[in-house]
């Protein structure tokens, strides 16, 4: 972002304060006085002027100066947001969605700080698009999908900067959280959820959640991750497993006593009428029955 101060000598002490609230959000601006850029000689004026992606304009007096005019009408014409105070000048821009008057000083500094968490969420959007556009990524959700099992961060942070969802799925139905389970990608499954994320959202291929995925998968750590996230660890899938079932099929003593520790219950029945304890003495496995026998209440 190019911003760009304009002042009348009066307003100095606003446009100052001005760059410094701008600076205090990580943006820089050049600050001019409006008695230069009638200079058409002077080049970093002009260059400033042309360069300005966004223009801050302290004037509240009545337009007079053609030259001064003509650079008014140039920035209203090409930055993205033109903030100005109340003038009979501005007045005329005001049909202009770029274009946001305020009455006094103040009321601009304050009118523009509220906007400014907004303008930069739009900057990055148009910068992640680029990016993306640059590199020949197309944006799509199996796009976005593919980047995340690679453990591509940076490429998925200008995904989610350009506005797809944490929350998406590939066309095949599966959430970009059990995408980077199912590829043990820790560092990607940490990346997901310290975003709003929905920790449960189940996949439509297998029917699982993010947890049953990292059960599946033997991954103790990721399962102990989505486990301290608060995943529910007492969902049933669609073929009518518990995770702690899945865990008991596998035999993992260590995730199936992770688990129990840590709330799924060992009675819950899957659609075969059986418990994760009962598959557990069914199947001849006595250290995970053993230890399970402390959680079971029927």
């Amino acid at each position: 972002m190019e911003w760009i101060i304009l002042y009348r000598d009066d307003l100095e002490k606003a446009a100052n304060e001005t760059k410094e609230m701008l600076l205090v959000h990580n943006i820089e601006s050049t600050i001019v006085p409006i008695a230069k850029i009638a200079d058409l000689q002077d080049e970093k004026i002009n260059e400033s002027v042309k360069n300005a992606t966004h223009c801050v304009l302290f004037d509240n007096q009545l337009l007079l100066e053609d030259k001064i005019s003509f650079f008014y009408g140039y920035l209203v014409g090409r930055v993205k947001k033109f903030f100005s105070l109340t003038n009979e000048w501005a007045k005329n821009m005001e049909f202009f969605k770029n274009v946001f008057l305020f009455k006094g000083e103040n009321a601009l500094k304050k009118g523009l700080e509220k906007q400014l968490d907004a303008i930069k969420t739009e900057e990055r959007s148009r910068e992640a698009f680029s990016n993306l556009f640059n590199e020949g990524i197309p944006y799509t959700a199996d796009c976005f999908a593919y980047h995340i099992s690679k453990n591509n961060l940076k490429v998925c942070q200008d995904f989610v900067d350009a506005g797809i969802s944490i929350n998406t799925r590939t066309e095949e139905g599966t959430p970009m959280l059990n995408v980077a389970i199912r590829a043990e990608q820790s560092e990607a499954v940490n990346w997901i959820l310290s975003q709003n994320v929905d920790i449960d959202a189940v996949s439509n291929d297998r029917g699982y959640s993010a947890v049953m995925d990292a059960v599946w998968k033997n991954n103790y750590e990721l399962t102990k991750i989505l486990i301290e996230r608060g995943a529910n660890l007492n969902f049933i899938s669609r073929d009518g497993q518990s995770v702690l079932v899945l865990a008991v099929g596998a035999g993992k003593f260590d995730i199936c006593k992770l688990l129990a520790e840590s709330g799924a219950d060992p009675d819950v029945k899957d659609q075969m009428g059986m418990s994760a304890y009962e598959y557990a003495k069914l199947f001849g496995k006595k250290d995970i029955a053993q230890m399970l026998e402390k959680y079971h209440k029927e």
